[in-house]
């Protein structure tokens, strides 16, 4: 009780613009706290557990009651399809939840690879449209790690620009590549087709 006496002596001689100027103070410090909490990812331990959710969809033909199991589905409003590799809906108030697996490890990396984030932010518009619910969060687990990404507001925003960008590509047929070591290691068109080979 001795922090309250002292915050009493504090408080006591101020004026009101003095204690709104604490108030504000406060106030952005909550705000900072809550916004760093609020990160758009997390990195944990890969793990197969989901408690309270269940199952309604899947990219596999499923069995009986599963009609919907391996269906593409389809987003007009955002001109998307696909096929979540799981679909899980929340027992308490029904929010939706993509979860995608990728058969590769992440090691060290801080957030997952840029096309596998996308991915599950294109889900998470699409899911919007076909079960009329945004999904707040979603999962891209790897064999090692699993990430949970926030549908935030900034998620939206960056898969809408990449469609946005994708698009006007196919249009076009003008992009701008990302060419280097670690983009074009892998690709097929390394050294061959590709005119950002052996820069």
């Amino acid at each position: 009780m001795e922090w309250l006496e002292s915050w009493k002596s504090l408080l006591e001689n101020r004026t009101a613009a003095e204690l709104a100027g604490i108030a504000v103070v406060l106030l952005l410090m909550f705000c900072l706290l809550l916004r760093r909490g609020g990160r758009r990812l997390r990195k944990l331990p890969a793990r197969d557990t989901l408690r309270g959710y269940t199952l309604i969809y899947a990219d596999q033909k499923g069995g009986a009651g599963q009609e919907d199991f391996g269906k593409l589905l389809y987003s007009a409003r955002f001109g998307l399809q696909g096929k979540p590799d799981y679909v899980f809906r929340s027992r308490l108030g029904g929010r939706i939840m993509p979860v995608e697996l990728k058969s590769g490890r992440i090691g060290d990396a801080p957030e997952p690879h840029r096309g596998d984030y996308l991915q599950l932010a294109a889900y998470f518009l699409l899911l919007e449209d076909v079960y009329g619910k945004r999904p707040r969060f979603g999962r891209l687990v790897y064999a090692d790690y699993m990430f949970e990404i926030r549908n935030t507001a900034g998620v939206r925003r960056e898969v809408l620009r990449t469609m946005a960008e994708m698009r006007q590509m196919l249009e076009t047929g003008e992009g701008r590549a990302e060419c280097s070591f670690i983009h074009c290691r892998h690709c097929v068109c390394n050294g061959t087709v590709c005119e950002f080979s052996g820069r």
